[in-house]
């Protein structure tokens, strides 16, 4: 992880943001042909050939799409970043890929003339099939560990000091996670978002390698604060690592006499 400050660039919100574009469109477009193209019939002619041409450019612009996106999260995340990230939104990819060919299930029987038993077989498909493909949506619902899960793993607490979320729901967001290492140096490292909410004073739990603590393997939510503090004073006076205690502020009324 980085010994200095990380901070989420125009450059990286602007990759981030295209990235989110390119797989909701693209890639569930892409999606939708392969799905609609796999069961549209054709006749041994020329459409058999031209079925195969079209479903082997939806297939390219699949990978392609993926393989763009996929960079352009890379490079919003940066060389310093969290594991899990780039995993994560993979599952993006291919859920939007599933829900593009759950719609296109749903628009083979408008396009064959299907008897009505095939249209509901075929909606049914779909729906059942971007079903699966949102859970990949899901909110993260990862545990908090008293012990590291490992003999070279070790645990921190860690907490969001920059956060960023696209105006569109396609785009991912991201945030700068901060904490400190067994030999007391300050680092960041980038997350993908995984655990809603993610706002600047998020306290997680970080669990990083003993020996190369350039390698977290794991940000988890451990409760939210509105915690706007820099980093040194929240190391000093840190919060409480229950998720129901929170700090209250201080009672302006002043005591009572007695």
């Amino acid at each position: 992880m980085s010994l200095q400050p990380l901070r989420i660039t125009a450059g990286r919100k602007l990759a981030a943001g295209l990235a989110g574009i390119t797989t909701m469109s693209a890639t569930l477009a892409s999606g939708f042909a392969i799905a609609v193209l796999s069961f549209l019939p054709a006749d041994p002619g020329g459409l058999l050939s031209e079925k195969a041409v079209f479903s082997a450019l939806a297939v390219i612009v699949a990978l392609v799409s993926a393989a763009i996106s996929f960079l352009l999260v890379l490079a919003a995340l940066g060389r310093f970043r969290t594991g899990g990230s780039l995993s994560r939104f993979f599952r993006y990819q291919l859920a939007a890929l599933g829900a593009g060919g759950g719609l296109g299930l749903g628009f083979v029987p408008a396009m064959t003339d299907a008897a009505p038993i095939w249209w509901v077989v075929a909606i049914a498909a779909g729906l059942g099939l971007i079903a699966v493909s949102l859970l990949a949506f899901r909110k993260a619902r990862y545990p908090i560990l008293d012990r590291p899960p490992y003999p070279n793993a070790a645990l921190a607490e860690g907490s969001v000091i920059d956060y960023w979320s696209g105006s569109s729901a396609r785009a991912p967001s991201l945030t700068v996670v901060h904490f400190v290492d067994n030999k007391g140096r300050d680092r960041w490292a980038r997350h993908l978002v995984q655990q809603d909410p993610s706002l600047r004073g998020t306290v997680g739990q970080v669990i990083y390698d003993r020996h190369r603590p350039e390698l977290v393997r794991r940000f988890a939510v451990t409760q939210q604060l509105f915690d706007l503090r820099p980093p040194r004073e929240i190391r000093e006076n840190p919060t409480s690592r229950s998720g129901t205690v929170f700090p209250m502020p201080p009672d302006p009324r002043p005591p009572r006499p007695r």
